[in-house]
């Protein structure tokens, strides 16, 4: 399984985290981060894959379901003795907290709608972002912070759509490829006025990522950007009117072996 790098200071740091404790005097640490639960193929105990790699407490197999993706907090002393033979089990012992089960969006690789009208129900998205400490690639999974502006326990779709007919751009001599959010309203929310709430939601693009990721180190490029498109205003007097914004994720291309 290919370990996909995101390129940026904060995903840098995460992935890095382990190997740079490695001889330092306290290897403990205490953190969040998006997580996908699965099963260990060494040892076949329940696990959650994070940025830092597979944690395993024996607490899990009550708290997740093999494939969801949750939010966690974990604590982790890499000298404790059930992490002795860490590289061996697959997996890092730690103390998980599962703290909430995120919901995934609709990742979709064909009939991509157009641009330039809004799809049924469609609304804003004030901003997007990856949180590398977190984890914002994470076993196949692409997690992503939205903020809209909507009523409490209000219901929305969020699809990701990815043409893969289309042949990536070059931005700053990196191949670029577009990916558009879509985000439409499935359910009314209570409350007066609307307010800025922000959700979180995990897409599946491993299989696509891999192929692209293969196409690219074949063509010995040193990384790829994976630029999401997400439409950000509709004029109020004309629905025609789209103003789209883009937020941009850097990959490091992992050679074929």
């Amino acid at each position: 399984m290919k370990a996909f790098k995101l390129i940026g200071a904060a995903a840098a740091t995460a992935l890095v985290l382990l190997t740079s404790c490695l001889g330092e005097g306290n290897n403990t640490m205490n953190r969040s981060a998006f997580a996908v639960a699965g099963v260990s193929e060494k040892t076949y105990k329940t696990v959650v894959n994070t940025n830092v790699g597979a944690l395993y407490s024996p607490s899990l197999v009550s708290q997740v379901v093999d494939g969801a993706c949750y939010m966690v907090n974990y604590e982790l002393d890499l000298n404790s003795p059930e992490n002795a033979n860490a590289a061996a089990n697959g997996y890092l012992t730690a103390t998980i907290a599962v703290t909430d089960e995120i919901t995934k969006g609709q990742a979709v690789f064909y009939n991509v709608p157009d641009s330039a009208s809004l799809v049924q129900n469609e609304i804003p998205v004030k901003n997007i972002f990856c949180n590398g400490d977190l984890g914002a690639y994470v076993d196949g999974y692409l997690f992503f912070f939205m903020t809209m502006d909507m009523y409490k326990d209000q219901k929305n779709s969020y699809t990701l759509y990815w043409d893969r007919s289309k042949e990536p751009t070059t931005v700053d001599n990196t191949p670029t490829y577009d990916l558009f959010l879509r985000v439409a309203k499935v359910a009314d929310g209570t409350g007066s006025a609307a307010s800025s709430i922000g959700e979180v939601r995990a897409f599946n693009i491993k299989s696509v990522l891999e192929s692209v990721n293969s196409s690219e180190a074949n063509k010995d490029s040193k990384s790829f950007n994976l630029k999401v498109n997400y439409l950000e205003t509709i004029n109020e007097k004309d629905s025609t009117d789209l103003k789209w914004n883009s937020y941009t994720v850097q990959f490091e291309v992992q050679k074929n072996s």
